[in-house]
């Protein structure tokens, strides 16, 4: 399957949504993962006029989502239209404005801290609820660190990571 079918398929679904006009660009990073990143533009609201005509940060705001909730249904909804127009099941990342790439490296600078702490003092830290995805990117990131421990626990949506220091 053509990485430019589902840029195309994107740009269709922001089209319909009334958001195309505000997109930049959609770039496509291959690494262990694809990533389609899109950079919708951000201008200032000056006026109220420009306020009440649309401006990109409210798009933008409106795209993500409270904690990237619309984000992650858009992806969802990609992600389904394709398997059904293409009969294919491909792996994939959406972003807006590096929202998630943003947020993994908040989410790895919290853990240092925290592993950081465990180490000091030597008693559990409990971390805030996560997504899996979340959870297992703590877990890589501290399983390299020998006099620490970490342990996923409590059900979904509260499902969190302690961390500890080995026994």
């Amino acid at each position: 399957m053509e990485l430019d079918n589902i840029k195309q398929e994107i740009k269709t679904m922001l089209e319909r949504m009334s958001f195309l006009e505000d997109v930049e660009s959609v770039e496509v990073h291959q690494g262990t993962t694809i990533r389609f990143s899109i950079k919708v533009r951000n201008q200032a609201v000056s006026t109220i006029d420009d306020f009440e005509r649309r401006s990109s940060s409210l798009e933008t705001s409106l795209l993500i989502g409270e904690y990237g909730c619309n984000l992650a249904a858009f992806e969802h909804v990609l992600k389904k239209i394709i398997k059904k127009k293409y009969e294919t099941d491909l792996k994939f990342t959406l972003d807006i404005n590096d929202y998630r790439f943003k947020q993994l490296e908040n989410l790895k600078q919290d853990v240092k801290a925290a592993a950081k702490e465990v180490r000091m003092y030597h008693k559990e830290v409990p971390l805030r609820s996560m997504s899996a995805f979340e959870r297992r990117i703590v877990h890589l990131l501290l399983a390299e660190y020998p006099d620490i421990t970490t342990e996923s626990i409590g059900q979904e949506p509260d499902r969190r990571v302690i961390i500890k220091p080995y026994p």
